[in-house]
C-alpha cells in the first residue's frame, strides 16, 4: 500500500498530486484545505481523485464550518472516524489545539484528547491523521517553543499509532518519531510517501515551489 500525504493547501491544489494519481492507493489530507473557507474548489478537485484512490480528509484549524460540510457531502470527512482500509486503522482528529489567533476549528486538550482516545480504544496498527501535531517533537517548533498538542501526544503514546500524519506548523517540514512512531509533517512544500509494510517514509517537495 503506498500511502500520500499532503497538508496546509490553503486553497491551492497541487496538481503533482493529481499527475501521480494512479501511484496512489491512500491520499492524507492534513487539514487547512482552504484559508478561511476560501478556495473551496480543492475540495471538489480532491473529490475527483476518490475514483482513483481513497482519500481522507481532516480540516485544519483554518477551515471552517463550510469546509467541514463541504468534505462531508463529499465522504471526504474522517474527522472523529475510524476508516478501516486493508490491516489498518486510520482514525481522524481535525482541527487543533487552541492558538493566539482565535481560528475557527480550535479545542482544548482535553477535548481532544477524549475525542482521540474513544476513537482509538481497541485498535491495533492506527494510522492517526491530525492537523495539530504532537508536542515536543522537531515538527511543532516555533522559534524555540513547542505549540504542537499535548493531546495528541499522549494518544500516541497510550495507543496503537504506528504512524501519525500532521501540519499546521508550516516552517516545521520534516520527519520524527516519539517511541516507534513515525511522525511526518510534510508543510505546504513537500507531500510525503508512506509504505506501513516496509516502514518506510520520504518527503518529496513540489516541483516549482
Amino acid at each position: 500500500m503506498d500511502i500520500y500525504g499532503i497538508t496546509d493547501l490553503h486553497g491551492r491544489f497541487p496538481s503533482r498530486i493529481r499527475e501521480m494519481r494512479d501511484k496512489i492507493d491512500v491520499l492524507i489530507v492534513s487539514g487547512d484545505i482552504t484559508h478561511f473557507g476560501e478556495g473551496l474548489e480543492v475540495i471538489e478537485k480532491l473529490a475527483e481523485l476518490s475514483d482513483y484512490m481513497e482519500v481522507l480528509c481532516v480540516p485544519g484549524n483554518c477551515d471552517n464550518l463550510e469546509v467541514v460540510d463541504l468534505l462531508e457531502e463529499y465522504k471526504l470527512n474522517v474527522d472523529g472516524r475510524v476508516k478501516k482500509i486493508g490491516n489498518y486503522n486510520f482514525v481522524g482528529i481535525g482541527g487543533s489545539n487552541e492558538t493566539p489567533f482565535n481560528t475557527p476549528l480550535e479545542f482544548s486538550e482535553e477535548d481532544l484528547y477524549d475525542k482521540g482516545k474513544k476513537l482509538c480504544k481497541g485498535l491495533k496498527n492506527i494510522i492517526l491523521i491530525t492537523h495539530a501535531p504532537p508536542y515536543g517533537t522537531m515538527l511543532d517548533l516555533v522559534g524555540e517553543k513547542h505549540v504542537g498538542s499535548k493531546a495528541i501526544r499522549k494518544i500516541i503514546e497510550e495507543e496503537n499509532v504506528i504512524f501519525n500524519a500532521c501540519g499546521h506548523i508550516h516552517e516545521c517540514r520534516g520527519i520524527d518519531k516519539i517511541g516507534k512512531t513515525i511522525i511526518v509533517n510534510p508543510s505546504p512544500k513537500s507531500f510525503f510517501v508512506y509504505q506501513p509494510s516496509k516502514r518506510v517514509v520520504i518527503l518529496e517537495d513540489y516541483i516549482g515551489l
